[in-house]
């Protein structure tokens, strides 16, 4: 006898089932090519000059996905708002943490509280137990950065 859900649905073949399932929700560069390799394509479709440095390997899918979502949103908010001539990103870890940072040269002014894309990375990233930040004096470009912790998330505090 298959094994079933409370639902009566059948969940033979689960691994492949669940692994469909993950894939289904991020994006295919992050699956094909991890965080590093996401981000390189990121970069490449910018139509900002975008220099990335990123580590190479295995990551936890959960962190690898909010820093793949925050250097998403970041690069098109560098494209679409700051009028930016150039822009950097880059991915690493150190302590238990996956750090990125997206900064570039534009005008400035980025304010998370002021648009739910920002907002939404965020949440995103404090999900995790991890920090987000976004500055940029007015006239003085943009960085957006996001520390995840790669083990146990830590709670955030109240």
């Amino acid at each position: 006898m298959r094994p079933t859900s409370s639902k009566g649905l059948s969940w033979r073949g689960s691994a492949s089932w669940g692994r469909r399932k993950i894939c289904k929700s991020l994006p295919r560069a992050l699956v094909e090519g991890g965080l590093a390799g996401a981000i390189a394509e990121l970069a490449a479709a910018s139509p900002v000059p975008v220099s990335a440095t990123a580590i190479p390997g295995a990551l936890p899918s959960d962190a690898a996905a909010a820093a793949y979502f925050v250097c998403s949103e970041a690069l098109a908010n560098v494209a679409k708002h700051s009028g930016a001539s150039r822009c950097s990103v880059t991915a690493g870890t150190s302590d238990g943490l996956l750090r990125v940072e997206i900064a570039d040269d534009g005008a400035g002014g980025a304010d998370e509280a002021k648009g739910t894309g920002l907002r939404g990375l965020a949440d995103r990233v404090e999900a995790l137990g991890g920090t987000f930040r976004v500055t940029g004096p007015p006239g003085k470009g943009t960085v957006v950065a996001a520390e995840i912790p790669l083990g146990e998330a830590r709670q955030p505090d109240p």
